[in-house]
C-alpha cells in the first residue's frame, strides 16, 4: 500500500462510543506524544471497553481500530486517561492513546496468552520480538486507519511525525516525553508488554509520514 499517499483522518470515518465520563480524566491538556498499542483480544471493541470499566482507574484509550480498520472513539482526544502504567500519570496526560484490536503473542498453532486457539494471519519473528516467535498480524486496513489519525493529531497538536528507530523497545527519550510516536513498548519492559510489535509494513507506515504533504494546520480539536 502507498502509505505517502495517506491524509488525515475523514471525521465521518470515526464511530462514538458512549463511554462513561468517569472512566477518564476530562481536563483538557497539551499533547507532545501518540503511543500505540494493541489489545491482546478478540474481534470487537466491546469487551476491552467493559474490561476497562471494571476498574476505578480511569484506564483507557481515545480510540481503538478494528481490524476492518473502523475507528471507535471513547472521548475527545483533548482529555486523557491511564495507558502507559508508566510514573506518576504525567506521560498519560500528554500523549494520545491508539490501541490495535489484535490478540498479540501466540504459540504456532495459534494459541493466544489467554489459552485460546486462533486461526488468523501471523507475524513470525525467528530471533523472538520481546520473549515470542510469533503475533498476529495488524491488517493494512488497521495501519492505514492509524497512520490518518496520526496526520490528523500531527496537524492539530503539532505532534512530530520523526520516526524514532528506538521506539520498539523501553526508551529514555520516550520516557523523558520526547515529543512523537511511540509505542507502548517504548514505555514498559519486555516482560510487562509486547504492543506493538515491530512488523514491517507497520513500520513503513509510519517511516512514511514524514513524506505526506500536507495543507495548511486548521485547528478544530473534533474529536
Amino acid at each position: 500500500m502507498p502509505w505517502d499517499n495517506l491524509k488525515p483522518i475523514d471525521l465521518n470515518k470515526i464511530q462514538f462510543i458512549d463511554y462513561p465520563d468517569n472512566g477518564y480524566i476530562k481536563k483538557k491538556s497539551k499533547k507532545r506524544q501518540i503511543v500505540l498499542h494493541h489489545t491482546v483480544s478478540g474481534e470487537g471493541h466491546r469487551g476491552d471497553i467493559a474490561t476497562w470499566q471494571k476498574y476505578q482507574s480511569r484506564i483507557a484509550v481515545h480510540i481503538i481500530i478494528a481490524r476492518d480498520g473502523s475507528a471507535y472513539q471513547l472521548y475527545n482526544s483533548r482529555y486523557w486517561g491511564y495507558h502507559l502504567g508508566a510514573g506518576d500519570g504525567s506521560l498519560d496526560k500528554h500523549s494520545i492513546a491508539i490501541e490495535l484490536d489484535n490478540w498479540g503473542p501466540l504459540t504456532k498453532n495459534g494459541q493466544t496468552v489467554y489459552g485460546n486457539y486462533v486461526d488468523t494471519e501471523k507475524m513470525h519473528y525467528p530471533n523472538k520480538f520481546r520473549g515470542y516467535e510469533y503475533y498476529e498480524y495488524y491488517s493494512d486496513l488497521q495501519i492505514k486507519t492509524a497512520g490518518e489519525l496520526i496526520l490528523y493529531w500531527h496537524k492539530t497538536y503539532g505532534i512530530p511525525l520523526v520516526y524514532h528507530d528506538d521506539m520498539w523497545n523501553i526508551s529514555g527519550k520516550a520516557l523523558n516525553g520526547t515529543p512523537g510516536i511511540w509505542t507502548h513498548c517504548s514505555f514498559r519492559s519486555a516482560n510487562e508488554k509486547q504492543d506493538c510489535h515491530p512488523q514491517p509494513s507497520l513500520k513503513e507506515m509510519l517511516i512514511a509520514l514524514k513524506n505526506v504533504k500536507l495543507g495548511c494546520n486548521k485547528k478544530g480539536f473534533k474529536f
